[in-house]
């Protein structure tokens, strides 16, 4: 039997090439968005693909974690990041503090958590760097203004994310014939369930974090509008500042 890693690096790699054409500064805006939402559909389908051969018993695909230590500056909105990509991809989060850095820990399939790591290293970079163009409104302090447009883009990224796995989900279903096995909404939401059950072993008396308020809503929209472009692939394997990655 194969592991998950060893089947789908063709296509990971064909992501990766029609994302490197996407943030190339030569392409236009118009087919920038072309591929980048073709390279969000390959990474939902392949994350779909790998739990219907995994159900099969044609890989291997197990629940396992990694840790992402999430720094300054804005550290709660990078994680916030994080926690919505990785329930976008079928993943739970938990973090902890220590020092000045939040330890987070994402429970999920080994296929799912390549992913996770892949998207969240990338919009992190994508995140913190249009933040950093935006030109603050007059009557807005630099802080507020920034971390309503980040909620912004998280929430428009993250939609988008839930989005692509749904069309994923449908095609996948759509392509099943009756004797192929188990449908792929039962195989996702057993592994869903199977994640759970994990998740509560290890951390057994998780206390639910209180829902952040924002103070400044003008943001938002600009936010969001960013989050319309954002590359969802993420071609960039390295680590983002002051965020490091491991297992």
């Amino acid at each position: 039997m194969a592991t998950v890693n060893e089947i789908p690096e063709r296509k990971l790699e064909l992501i990766r090439k029609l994302l490197a054409v996407a943030e190339h500064p030569n392409t236009g805006e118009a087919e920038a968005a072309v591929y980048l939402e073709k390279a969000c559909a390959l990474m939902a389908a392949y994350g779909i693909e790998q739990a219907v051969l995994a159900d099969a018993g044609r890989v291997r695909d197990e629940v396992d974690h990694l840790t992402i230590e999430v720094g300054n500056p804005y550290q709660p909105d990078r994680r916030a990041l994080l926690a919505g990509v990785a329930a976008a991809l079928r993943c739970r989060t938990i973090y902890r503090k220590t020092g000045s850095v939040s330890r987070v820990q994402v429970v999920g399939y080994r296929s799912d958590l390549d992913l996770v790591e892949m998207l969240f290293t990338s919009l992190c970079l994508q995140m913190a760097s249009g933040v950093l163009r935006v030109a603050v409104p007059p009557g807005h302090t630099t802080i507020s203004y920034r971390k309503s447009w980040m909620a912004g883009y998280v929430n428009r990224v993250c939609e988008r994310l839930r989005a692509a796995e749904s069309a994923a989900v449908r095609d996948a279903e759509r392509a099943t014939t009756p004797a192929a096995g188990r449908s792929t909404d039962l195989v996702l939401r057993d592994r869903a369930a199977q994640v759970g059950r994990v998740y509560e072993q290890m951390f057994p008396n998780v206390r639910r974090a209180g829902r952040r308020a924002l103070s400044d809503w003008s943001g938002w929209a600009g936010g969001r509008a960013a989050g319309d472009r954002a590359d969802l692939g993420g071609s960039r394997l390295g680590a983002p500042p002051q965020a490091s990655i491991g297992r």
